[in-house]
């Protein structure tokens, strides 16, 4: 699907879900003109940093199995940027094997020709039937990793199998970045193998705790450096979609409209 965006985890704490949104939301406040989705593709509903009551694609699963499509009017709509759409993953977990691949591609058909760009949270795990779908659908596909041997080895580790599904990745996110950390980019680029245009940072910042107690999102704060790195991942996207690149406005206005 040529407008569907995909963020992968390495492992479930490289904060594949707080990066997703921040995309979006970025992307959303950019393109005014442009209906946006924010869709959580994994077996939880991954709404730590939305303040709204989201619908869970569980709310529409009769009708995702049954070949209808979901009105884009029926989800929830940010309440800060009204171009944003909403749709939350699993709610009831004990379900998740019930959701195939094929139910990620049905509900992913009725909802592509009605926004004009799709970001999605896949979480972590392949034997979840949501993420691999998204997966496979994706126009592009961002792995993202932090800085520690557990990160990078695990995806070391399951590159096989990504391989096998012929799920490939066309860029990697260094999440939480750090500097002085040992697994700088020259490194992380030899290790993994990769050219370095593949291999984007998003900097640490401080903000990741109070973020979740107050729902939102890092990039509401302005942090400066922050919303550069997201800006970048950003304008990558916008542009592989034929939209027009984003211009990163004076921090104090960028606040007000998300």
């Amino acid at each position: 699907m040529n407008n569907l965006f995909v963020f992968h985890g390495a492992d479930h704490k490289v904060g594949t879900t707080m990066l997703a949104q921040s995309v979006a939301e970025m992307i959303a406040g950019g393109n005014k003109n442009a209906n946006v989705l924010l869709v959580s593709l994994n077996g939880r509903k991954s709404t730590e940093y939305v303040r709204e009551d989201v619908w869970s694609i569980d709310h529409f699963r009769a009708q995702i199995e049954s070949g209808m499509k979901i009105d884009r009017e029926l989800l929830t709509i940010s309440k800060g940027q009204p171009n944003l759409y909403l749709l939350a993953g699993i709610e009831n977990e004990l379900e998740e094997r019930f959701y195939l691949p094929e139910t990620a591609l049905r509900l992913l058909e009725g909802l592509a020709e009605q926004f004009d760009l799709i970001v999605a949270d896949t979480g972590s795990e392949l034997d979840n039937g949501l993420a691999l779908g998204g997966l496979a659908q994706a126009k592009k596909r961002f792995l993202v990793l932090s800085q520690n041997e557990s990160s990078i080895k695990r995806y070391e580790k399951t590159s096989g199998l990504y391989g096998k599904l012929q799920i490939t990745f066309d860029y990697y996110v260094i999440n939480k970045y750090c500097l002085k950390d040992p697994y700088e980019v020259g490194y992380l680029t030899n290790r993994l193998d990769l050219q370095k245009c593949q291999l984007l940072k998003v900097e640490m910042m401080p903000y990741g705790k109070q973020a979740e107690m107050e729902y939102k999102t890092i990039l509401e704060y302005g942090a400066g450096k922050y919303m550069e790195d997201i800006l970048l991942i950003s304008n990558q996207i916008v542009l592989e979609a034929g939209m027009e690149p984003i211009k990163l406005q004076r921090k104090n206005k960028w606040k007000n409209f998300i």
